[in-house]
């Protein structure tokens, strides 16, 4: 009956979910760590069965494996996953959840959420400021040179544009470089499931 209930859910709201999710719709969908870990699961394994899934993410909850995950933990996880976030994630289109078969599947728009799980380290500047500062110290010294100070009189106009291009490719080399390295489905997932497809 529960599963008749979501797949009819699922299937009243298909006409909605053409469209684009929101930001609000995004943020609130990934505002879950349980969400999160499925759409990671999910991005990795392809379809699998509930039982499987609620397995995993309690290991991960636990800082366990997935043989050592206590029946409280896996029911648990189990019935948090059945009645709220599968629920939630397949209402918004990202997922496909058959659940009178327990079956679990990632939809394409699944992928749309990728832009969002990218997250800044603790220690880092944004990159935003990161490059409004290079703006900031290029316009300092075309100035300089402009002004002619003695120093910078030395410094051929051709040179400054080659620094300043030189610094920007190198920082959106390091930027994209990062960008690779810093997202939450490298930093968030246990290291068995952090692997490129």
């Amino acid at each position: 009956m529960n599963g008749q209930r979501v797949q009819a859910r699922s299937d009243d709201t298909s006409a909605r979910n053409e469209g684009e999710l929101t930001r609000d719709e995004r943020f609130q969908l990934l505002g879950s760590q349980r969400r999160r870990w499925v759409l990671r699961y999910l991005k990795h394994e392809g379809r699998t069965e509930l039982g499987e899934l609620a397995e995993q993410i309690a290991a991960w909850e636990n800082g366990t494996t997935v043989e050592r995950v206590a029946y409280q933990q896996r029911k648990r996880t189990y019935t948090a996953l059945q009645q709220t976030h599968l629920p939630t994630l397949a209402e918004a289109g990202v997922i496909e959840f058959e659940a009178d078969r327990g079956v679990v599947e990632a939809t394409e728009r699944a992928r749309t959420l990728d832009l969002y799980l990218e997250i800044v380290a603790d220690r880092d500047i944004p990159w935003s400021s990161y490059y409004l500062g290079i703006g900031v110290l290029s316009c300092v010294l075309v100035g300089l040179v402009a002004v002619g100070g003695d120093f910078f009189v030395t410094i051929p106009n051709l040179g400054l544009a080659a620094l300043i291009g030189l610094t920007l490719t190198l920082s959106a080399a390091v930027h994209t470089y990062q960008s690779h390295l810093m997202r939450v489905d490298r930093a968030d997932v246990p290291p068995e499931v952090d692997r490129d497809p």
